[in-house]
């Protein structure tokens, strides 16, 4: 079960939701995903992962000074910054990704000025 840094890498523990989720690494790439599928990653990885603290050990072995990116590992979100979210962090998170398209555009139609 050695981890790399490697994009392409998803835990053994995205095993439990392959009966359930058709794509479960999802649950766990914050890039992705949702905040419905965020939290279920989290409760999975807390409550019922028979990996978890080997998960942890994989965690600091291969950030030891600083956080991963962008991934709930072993029951913890890390922002693309990596800084621990919370579940609020989480929301607001899925609020920015979910109004990405938005940006630059105006929040109404403009209406044309007659003349």
């Amino acid at each position: 079960m050695a981890h790399t840094k490697s994009e392409n890498w998803k835990g053994s523990c995205t095993v439990t939701q392959a009966a359930t989720d058709s794509e479960p690494h999802l649950s766990w790439d914050l890039d992705i995903g949702d905040v419905h599928s965020w939290l279920r990653a989290q409760r999975i990885c807390t409550e019922e992962c028979p990996l978890l603290a080997a998960c942890l050990r994989q965690r600091h072995e291969s950030y030891p000074t600083s956080n991963p990116r962008s991934v709930i590992w072993a029951g913890v979100a890390y922002s693309e910054l990596g800084r621990v979210l919370n579940t609020a962090g989480l929301r607001r998170l899925h609020a920015v990704q979910r109004n990405r398209h938005r940006r630059g555009k105006p929040s109404r139609p403009l209406v044309a000025a007659s003349a």
